[in-house]
């Protein structure tokens, strides 16, 4: 049985061989892997179930810099700006240390003030069929390895908005219903609509959507507001992706406490919910509410165990897991964000080692 069949069994609550496991790292924890295992693929390494694809289309990011010159954008020195205009600093090594990964964000169309102004910026062309056609080549190649065919659109509408608007202007812009951010939530619905049919219609595997709407203590936005702004967009997306004959499964991605949208999640279409931070979304609360709606991935917290926990403790968070997996639960273990440069590699180990021992 091939991973990307065992995974299809699991999800579809038939007899299945192990537990599905991903290991997102971030690039410091990659070098620690090279030195100590000769790799920089994790997926190779540690024999993961997903490989992830992504769309394509041809770079813009030299368009969106003359526009931003020509329009007197202050864009700080030493930063880059990527495709679809977003811009980023690198962290300087006394603030960063070995956390050379880590960026601050500039957001710069929170200098345009009219809709007008938003709207020419070099956007992509949504009919340009450069931008979907490599995912069909990249599908075929992942699924014939076996592997989890995985399509990556996570910052579905929101966060992607406020990385060019800033998530104050955003706010603003609601408030003074000046059509800024339904438009910049318009734009980016479609775009991950469009993406998601492509990859359906490509036979991808699974296709991850998300949007950070939580805090540690809950929803940042009302439930109201997360309902008339977002979730009819999101459903959208889950839709076009569950046209085709075969359809993927969909995860959406939210960091901190989402309870209070699980049911909503549940009610478009969603299959998997990520990441059930432990520190937030205890899984024994999670799983004894809605194991049986929808299914879980992550769980192995990134902000407790694995940087600061022995291996014991996370044997034991994977031992908390397992009893679900026990009671019916469909589960994908993973920790819940990209493992940081402060997580000793004895406990990457101990996780990978105690994920493969469950049995199922």
């Amino acid at each position: 049985m091939t991973q990307r069949e065992n995974f299809h069994r699991m999800m579809r609550g038939q007899v299945y061989e192990h537990v599905p496991f991903d290991l997102p790292m971030t690039p410091p924890i990659v070098d620690e892997m090279e030195r100590r295992m000769g790799m920089r693929d994790p997926v190779e390494a540690f024999d993961l179930d997903f490989r992830y694809v992504w769309g394509g289309g041809h770079s813009d990011a030299d368009q969106w810099r003359a526009e931003y010159e020509r329009r007197g954008v202050p864009i700080p020195k030493g930063a880059w700006v990527g495709n679809g205009g977003y811009c980023e600093l690198p962290g300087d090594k006394d603030s960063v240390g070995d956390a050379y990964h880590l960026t601050y964000m500039f957001h710069p169309l929170s200098y345009s003030e009219t809709l007008e102004e938003i709207e020419t910026f070099p956007w992509h062309d949504l009919n340009d069929p450069a931008l979907y056609a490599p995912v069909a080549g990249r599908v075929a190649e992942t699924k014939a390895a076996g592997k989890v065919a995985t399509l990556g659109l996570e910052c579905s509408v929101f966060e992607s908005a406020w990385y060019l608007r800033s998530m104050e202007q955003i706010y603003c812009d609601l408030a003074e219903e000046n059509g800024i951010a339904d438009w910049l939530f318009d734009r980016y619905a479609e775009q991950s609509t469009r993406m998601a049919l492509a990859g359906a219609q490509a036979g991808a595997d699974l296709i991850r959507l998300g949007d950070d709407v939580g805090t540690q203590r809950g929803m940042m936005m009302s439930v109201p507001f997360w309902r008339k702004h977002l979730k009819p967009r999101l459903a959208r997306i889950v839709e076009a992706a569950k046209t085709v004959e075969n359809p993927p499964y969909v995860q959406y991605h939210s960091d901190g406490r989402i309870n209070e949208i699980v049911d909503d999640l549940i009610e478009i279409g969603v299959d998997i919910l990520n990441p059930v931070q432990p520190e937030c979304m205890p899984i024994d609360e999670v799983a004894d509410r809605w194991k049986d709606r929808i299914a879980f991935c992550g769980m192995i917290g990134t902000q407790t165990t694995m940087p600061f926990g022995s291996e014991d403790d996370v044997r034991a968070q994977v031992a908390g897991c397992e009893k679900w997996i026990h009671l019916g639960a469909k589960m994908v273990l993973a920790p819940t964000h990209v493992l940081e440069p402060d997580v000793p590699w004895q406990n990457v180990i101990a996780l990978a080692n105690a994920v493969r021992a469950i049995k199922v």
